[in-house]
């Protein structure tokens, strides 16, 4: 009798420190996700990325969202460090001046100059760019190789790009600076300004958006103190970790060869699609 009340207490002994085992395993897990989770949240942040019009690194879709190849790196990019991408189309020159001013801004695509290289924190290259001055055939019988030569005749740019800061430090008295990007080529077939400077990429892709005949340009001059890559930049006073983890996620990107497959998707390349 008291060996079969001892057995049982064992029994009820042995179940109660199972129970309390399971439990404890159970709240342990409990404890390690909560954790992760907190480690994730600590980790990942909702970060502001302002950007343009500028086909095909960022254009409209049918659909009206935001497409282009940039953008398309700009996702890939998000998807890889978890953070949440709040993307705005604003007009350069507000684009600009708030990632230069604000903490955690990402911008693109932006040109890496070297007036802009200390100014802001690179996260990588997209593309490789060279410069040119463009008109149309019919005001132009040949290209001008003369800097000064150039310097009186009508040019448009879009405000605080890399093109207009260009021809204010060089004195070109006769500049049109406008807000939206598409306007100075407009300006040019609509014969209200005689040149414009960007690289063939772009400049032809807005052509034929635009619904212009982009066999009637020519490439004038050459503006070589103008060829640059164009990037991805966060702002100067950016966390140093958020400017690290994107950083990584573009070396990731290039080194897998994803980079490379999407410029081939959008058939962006070093020297020009056309």
């Amino acid at each position: 009798m008291y060996f079969s009340k001892l057995t049982a207490m064992f029994m009820s002994f042995n179940l109660s420190a199972k129970l309390a085992l399971f439990c404890n395993g159970i709240a342990l897990r409990v404890v390690l996700l909560c954790l992760a989770c907190l480690s994730f949240t600590i980790k990942a942040q909702t970060v502001e990325v302002l950007t343009e019009y500028l086909p095909p690194f960022q254009q409209q879709n049918d659909d009206g969202s935001l497409g282009g190849y940039a953008t398309e790196v700009i996702h890939r990019l998000f998807e890889i460090t978890q953070d949440e991408a709040d993307i705005k189309v604003i007009p350069w020159a507000r684009a600009y001046d708030r990632a230069l001013n604000e903490k955690n801004i990402l911008i693109y695509s932006i040109s890496h100059t070297k007036k802009r290289h200390e100014l802001f924190h690179w996260v990588g290259s997209l593309r490789y760019e060279q410069f040119h001055f463009w008109g149309l055939k019919t005001n132009f019988s040949q290209p001008i190789s003369e800097l000064p030569l150039l310097k009186n005749i009508s040019v448009a740019a879009t405000n605080e790009h890399n093109s207009e800061q260009y021809l204010t430090e060089h004195g070109f008295n006769n500049v049109y600076r406008v807000v939206n990007n598409n306007q100075p080529i407009q300006m040019l077939y609509n014969h209200r300004v005689n040149m414009i400077l960007g690289n063939s990429l772009i400049i032809k892709s807005q052509a034929i958006d635009l619904g212009f005949q982009e066999s009637l340009l020519m490439p004038i001059a050459s503006a070589p103190e103008l060829d640059n890559s164009l990037d991805i930049a966060f702002s100067k006073t950016s966390d140093i970790d958020l400017v690290k983890r994107f950083q990584a996620a573009f070396k990731q990107l290039e080194e897998s060869g994803e980079l490379a497959e999407i410029k081939v998707k959008w058939r962006i390349f070093d020297d020009g699609i056309f």
